[in-house]
């Protein structure tokens, strides 16, 4: 393995005290500085450039989200979590994280997660891995500290085959539905997504999209013009160009949306 520097953060005396410990029986690691605080670890990082940080997630003056957010664009550490907590996060820190270890630390795991650090370093991918990680954890960020969140979704995560790609709904003009799948349209392309519509329809708020088919949503603030023709079909035209043929029963309820923002 790689000789690596390490830094860690957490504002625990006993965790810190636990870490060197542990950190002293690992070859090929150097323990170069520790931090009690955000703006500490920010400056420490910044200045010391560590191969490793291992972050505590939640500390007096902020989160590790907040320490990962203020570091400079040039200073990429990889990153192994020490947490207390095993809920919203974890399933994101597994696909962009080194890893994470849950306290009480043990020296096993880790060494587990050291070693994992140095393989990817040797491999010379942390950069991309930390740029992927920086985009989970904005999101994960906003949901640590808003305490009147909304009900609804503002924003999906869509898995690709290698990748997490970051959707904001405000981007999405409609939705169709595809069998097993749904097709959010947006203004450059579509992303295809395993899901139903009508689970998506629930997760959203129904101000701003609103069913307009059995296999349609559509975004309110996409929508340039909604008439009757003399047909008596109901067109939908979005800002985009797209035309889309509204059902009879779910015609009324876009009809008196699009009236009260008028």
């Amino acid at each position: 393995m790689i000789d690596c520097t390490i830094l860690s953060v957490d504002d625990e005396p006993l965790a810190l005290r636990r870490i060197e410990i542990v950190l002293k029986a690992i070859r090929n690691v150097r323990l170069i500085g520790s931090a009690a605080s955000c703006a500490e670890a920010v400056a420490l990082i910044a200045e010391l450039r560590p191969d490793i940080v291992l972050l505590d997630i939640k500390l007096r003056d902020g989160t590790g989200f907040d320490i990962l957010e203020r570091l400079p664009g040039d200073v990429r550490p990889a990153i192994i979590f020490t947490t207390a907590f095993d809920h919203f996060a974890i399933r994101a820190f597994e696909v962009t994280a080194v890893d994470y270890v849950l306290k009480p630390i043990e020296a096993e795991r880790l060494a587990e997660a050291i070693a994992r650090a140095q393989a990817r370093l040797a491999a010379d991918s942390s950069a991309r891995e930390l740029e992927e990680m920086r985009l989970v954890v904005r999101d994960l960020r906003a949901e640590f500290h808003s305490a009147k969140a909304s009900p609804y979704e503002t924003e999906l995560w869509i898995r690709g085959t290698t990748s997490l790609t970051h959707l904001t709904l405000d981007q999405v003009n409609w939705v169709s539905s595809e069998d097993d799948y749904i097709r959010l349209h947006t203004s450059v392309g579509s992303h295809l997504v395993r899901m139903s519509i009508k689970t998506l329809a629930a997760r959203i708020d129904p101000e701003k999209f609103v069913r307009v088919h059995r296999s349609a949503l559509v975004r309110l603030g996409a929508v340039t013009q909604f008439r009757q023709t003399p047909s008596g079909r109901r067109d939908i035209l979005l800002r985009d160009g797209t035309r889309i043929v509204a059902g009879r029963v779910y015609a009324k309820r876009l009809r008196d949306l699009l009236r009260d923002r008028a």
